[in-house]
């Protein structure tokens, strides 16, 4: 493996600079303890915030007292001078000086006693403490940490102990996720954390909130949510980004959006437009990569280099968000409508080139080039919609999604097949040319009754919900192809064929619930924590298509009565199940909650599938009737101040219904290289899968280790598999057919690891995803099975110190392999890319960032390839409030970047190159509106 120069360079000076901090400024740490007592009435506090500060003044570490009055903070500096504050509500605050002595590694304060507050006073001095708990809800006090007067809530949180904000935008309290971060209780322009951190400013922010919130539809699960309430009147804002940009080879990108909230109103308008392959897929892209940002600013949302072919693109859009009842504080009763439309325009290029190699035999194979240029155009209006209804134990979601898109094309492709005497068999050249149009109209409702508060009311639970999907369209294609068998002329085929197609597709679901049933039928009678519930689903679904194909004869399209067709599908699947469930649940207040549960669901899937085709041989009518079981088994371990972990095993049963395509299709001979065939025998695949998922957050105040896993192995019998016959010209016929022995497993694993120092922050993580699947075929006869295995590794570290430095390398390893038991070949690819980008901010103004990947791909036929991409950017905020930028961007500096794709089939390798985007210069001149409250009066 390759490490490139510059990520060693990085990681060497990383390592350095932790051992530097950690040699000169990590003393000994040591544990300061202490119980909290109220003399007056004589008993222990619980639940009093005790905090340690700094010399400085800067929070060092806060907890709350536990059942005992107890509370003990470890990692902490010896022979430095410390401040211990106490406060509760109703009391005044405790307040005193502490050195943990050297040579000692524990202090122990013993009694503390803090004093009831005299209410009858008529001149009390409080000092709000930076950070309090306010019954089960942490609450930071924004007043209480200085920062730069364009300080972002980003730069607030960082200074908080105890909490992290990762570089993907997620935030962990004692390393448990924030799941939900909502601005005065309601979400901010989609609830993304990176537009609220990187917009507000901390000057807007009285404080933040941190609370668990129950699950409504789960009253034992509860998820992290963090609140930031504003100050009042900053309720009312605007901020978002212009953005134009010019640079070498008539580049170009103009982008902006302009966002507005008030208390019920948030408006999103947004436009962009570039030749450098920036195209957001949505709204919220370009409004969460415009954001202000702040002090510590890193690159994202950079031209694509890896995206294949140059595209140039258009969008536009607007999204709006009404509040009916913004002052409720009451999750239970809210209203609300969203709705955004959105509008694209892309043109695209694209060429392409790849080698394939066919293995027939342990001594027969077919060696194939393709060469392919396209030019493309998309064009697409999206609009959807959203009205949500809380109130008390009842809620309402109304959805749904509109799409109006047209397209075009033209392409030229050349194909060719060789022997293994590297003898030229057969060509296959052609051209085509596309336009079609389509429209989506999605909606979607549910209705959800749950009341777990009133405890005499037997019946708890209702779910219910109903799909709409509908689509129709048309297409609109020509297809020219030459086929020549250079072996034996006499097979030689010439096409040129029109193909018109009209669809109309319906799509429907049902599905209720009926949840406690331990409490419908039996009150509130324990029955040893056994619980049920009914479900009932239904799934309707009509296809239609219409086709008429021409074959040209002398000057003169006739139609070809084979492909023409009118076919039309029904297909109806209904599936009820009945669940029992037994729930055991362990709890010692302030020390930890255990709870584990079980779950099973009978189930039966009952399928009616009606084919109706002007062609005899493909009206059939099929019925399947199939028991589909599922299984679960979830525990978790919630240990107070320590960690949380959470394991889950579920088993499931899935169905895979054989569709009127693979049972008789309507075979296109234009692509003699690919002839698909189809088995009216064919049978339902049961897929039977178990998953297993794992996650532990880590509370300890520093040095956390937190990691997520997740799993599933599946068998699939009567699996729906390729039964392919191949000939020496590489034309291939490919049959469908029924067999036993598929099987599947996968993987995916995530560390985070997180180290904090004085000044600085190191943080590590580990990402793994493994695939494995062992799928059987046919070739030419002989019954094989290809074994495919994948891997996708990535290491990175991050470290930053202060607001001044910030460094990333990482390392990724690809491999891929596939291996035919039969043939007794193997094909294998590996691909190494190391990174590593570096932000320094000279002043609070001026920044250089620059980011460099070494990208190696080694194939197991073929030469190894290898190629850089380094960018670089300087940037520079002027105006008082920092809000205008000029960017100098410096992209693929070495001209080197490539797209190689290799992938490995059946029984076939194949290695590809595409054209994509390189080296170019660019000056960009942005300016970032930003307002959070109404302007001062005037006297």
């Amino acid at each position: 493996m390759r490490l490139p120069f510059f990520l060693t360079i990085g990681i060497v000076c990383l390592f350095t600079s932790l051992s530097h901090a950690q040699q000169t400024t990590e003393p000994t740490t040591g544990t300061i303890k202490g119980i909290v007592r109220d003399t007056v009435h004589n008993y222990v506090l619980k639940a009093a915030t005790v905090s340690i500060y700094r010399a400085d003044s800067s929070v060092l570490n806060y907890q709350l007292s536990n059942n005992y009055g107890e509370f003990k903070f470890t990692n902490l500096p010896i022979g430095q001078m410390l401040r211990i504050d106490i406060s509760n509500i109703g009391y005044e605050t405790f307040r005193q000086n502490v050195t943990i002595p050297k040579g000692q590694s524990t202090l122990d304060l013993k009694t503390l006693v803090i004093n009831p507050r005299n209410e009858t006073l008529k001149e009390v001095v409080i000092t709000i403490p930076p950070i309090t708990y306010n019954n089960d809800t942490l609450e930071i006090n924004a007043a209480a940490f200085k920062l730069d007067t364009n300080a972002t809530v980003e730069d607030l949180l960082k200074k908080v102990p105890n909490i992290t904000v990762w570089g993907d935008g997620i935030i962990t309290v004692n390393g448990k996720e924030v799941k939900s971060l909502l601005v005065n209780g309601k979400q901010f322009f989609g609830g993304d954390n990176k537009v609220i951190l990187q917009n507000i400013p901390k000057n807007a922010l009285e404080k933040i909130q941190i609370f668990n919130n129950a699950d409504r539809n789960n009253p034992l699960d509860s998820s992290l949510v963090a609140n930031l309430k504003l100050k009042k009147g900053k309720d009312r804002s605007y901020f978002g980004k212009i953005g134009l940009g010019y640079g070498t080879n008539n580049h170009y990108q103009i982008d902006g959006n302009i966002n507005f909230s008030t208390p019920k109103l948030q408006l999103s308008l947004i436009g962009a437009t570039n030749d450098i392959n920036k195209t957001p897929n949505d709204i919220n892209t370009l409004v969460r990569n415009s954001t202000f940002k702040g002090v510590g600013t890193n690159i994202e949302y950079q031209p694509d280099f890896r995206q294949t072919g140059i595209n140039k693109g258009t969008v536009a859009g607007a999204k709006l968000n009404y509040n009916f009842n913004p002052e409720s504080k009451d999750w239970n009763n809210r209203s609300s409508l969203s709705s955004d439309y959105y509008f694209s325009s892309t043109e695209s290029i694209n060429n392409n080139q790849s080698n394939s190699i066919t293995t027939l035999s342990t001594n027969n194979q077919i060696f194939s080039f393709s060469e392919n240029a396209s030019v493309g155009n998309r064009v697409n209006h999206r609009q959807n919609s959203q009205f949500t209804y809380a109130k008390k134990s009842h809620q309402l979601d109304i959805s749904e999604s509109f799409t109006d898109g047209y397209s075009n094309s033209s392409q030229t492709n050349i194909r060719n097949a060789s022997n293994n005497n590297n003898q030229l068999t057969s060509t296959n050249n052609g051209s085509s040319t596309d336009n079609s149009n389509s429209q989506n109209l999605n909606l979607r409702a549910s209705y959800g009754y749950n009341n777990y508060s009133n405890w005499k009311q037997r019946f708890k639970s209702f779910n219910m919900s109903y799909n709409l999907s509908m689509s129709n369209g048309n297409t609109d294609r020509n297809e020219i192809t030459a086929f020549k068998d250079l072996l034996n002329p006499s097979l030689n085929r010439d096409f040129n064929r029109n193909y018109q197609t009209d669809f109309k597709n319906l799509n429907q679901n049902i599905h209720a619930t009926i949840s406690n049933l331990k409490y419908l039928l039996f009150g509130n009678k324990n029955l040893a924590n056994f619980d049920g519930k009914i479900s009932a689903k239904l799934d309707l679904a009509n296809n239609k298509n219409k086709n008429i194909v021409e074959d040209l004869s002398g000057n003169n399209y006739q139609i070809n009565n084979y492909l023409s067709n009118n076919l039309q599908t029904n297909q109806a699947i209904f599936t009820p199940g009945f669940s029992i469930s037994k729930n055991f649940h362990k709890q010692l207040s302030n020390r930890y909650s255990k709870n584990l549960s079980f779950e099973l669901t009978a189930a039966q899937q009952i399928s009616y599938q009606d084919n109706k085709s002007i062609k005899n041989f493909q009206n059939i009518k099929k019925n399947y009737n199939n028991f589909v079981p599922t299984a679960s088994i979830n525990y978790s371990n919630y240990q107070y101040g320590t960690q949380q972990t959470s394991v889950s095993l579920v088993y499931n049963t899935t169905i895979g219904i054989p569709t009127i395509n693979q049972l008789a299709p309507l075979t296109d001979s234009t692509n003699l290289y690919n002839l698909q065939r189809g088995n009216i025998n064919l049978i339902e695949s049961k897929n039977k899968s178990i998953s297993v998922n794992l996650y532990r957050y880590d509370m300890r105040n520093k040095n956390t280790l937190n990691f997520n896993f997740n799993g599933a192995i599946g068998l699939i019998e009567d699996a729906i598999i390729d039964s392919s016959f191949i000939d020496a010209n590489n034309r291939r016929n490919n049959y469908l057919a029924n067999a036993n022995g598929s099987k599947y497993a996968r993987m995916y694993g995530d560390v985070r690891k997180s180290l904090k120092l004085k000044a600085a922050e190191l943080k590590f993580g580990y990402t793994i995803n493994i695939n494995f699947n062992r799928t059987p075929n046919y070739l030419n006869g002989i019954f094989n099975f290809s074994n495919n295995f994948s891997t996708d590794n990535k290491i990175s570290t991050n470290f930053t110190f202060k607001d001044k430095f910030a460094l990333e390398g990482t390392q990724s390893v690809a491999t891929s392999s596939s291996k035919q038991q039969t043939l007794n070949t193997v094909y294998k690819n590996v691909t190494l890319t190391s990174g590593l980008s570096a932000n320094y901010n000279f002043t609070k103004r001026f920044s250089v960032n620059s980011n460099i990947s070494l990208n190696s791909n080694n194939p197991s036929i073929g030469e190894t390839i290898n190629f850089t991409i380094w960018n670089a950017e300087a940037n520079y905020r002027f105006t008082k409030g920092n809000n205008a930028e000029i960017k100098l961007s410096a992209l693929d500096l070495l001209k080197q970047n490539r797209s190689i794709n290799n992938f490995a089939g059946t029984n076939t390798f194949t290695t590809s190159t595409r054209n994509v985007l390189q080296q170019y210069f660019m000056v960009t001149l942005s300016y970032y509106p930003r307002k959070f409250g109404k302007d001062a009066a005037k006297r």
